[in-house]
């Protein structure tokens, strides 16, 4: 069982830029040592954690950084001591495609299209 401080980090407002991509990439470390705890298998948590890195990439306010790694960094206090469960883990690796599917027999879709 793990202790619900064993992760976790006092929220610090970082004042430059270097000291905040420092704990920035110690925080990606982290998530990639935790990778094979998943449900999944790890090259696909891999993958999937550095998507999320890389998009908020290019972020240039400080501000919004401080904010995005202290959201990451309770995220992955959630993830490591299991305070998330299976579903919730899940719904990052779920496509798009998987909300757009209607059945082609649907009401709504013979209502719309004026179909007995």
């Amino acid at each position: 069982m793990t202790r619900p401080t064993a992760f976790s980090e006092v929220t610090k407002f970082c004042k430059s830029p270097s000291e905040l991509r420092i704990r920035t990439l110690n925080l990606y470390r982290r998530y990639l040592r935790h990778s094979r705890d998943f449900y999944i298998p790890a090259s696909q948590v891999k993958t999937k954690i550095r998507q999320e890195f890389e998009r908020h990439r290019f972020i240039n306010d400080l501000s919004v950084q401080n904010v995005l790694y202290m959201k990451s960094q309770m995220e992955f206090q959630e993830l490591v001591n299991f305070w998330k469960q299976e579903c919730h883990v899940m719904k990052y690796f779920e496509t798009i495609e998987n909300y757009d599917k209607t059945h082609n027999s649907s009401f709504i879709e013979k209502f719309i299209k004026g179909a007995d």
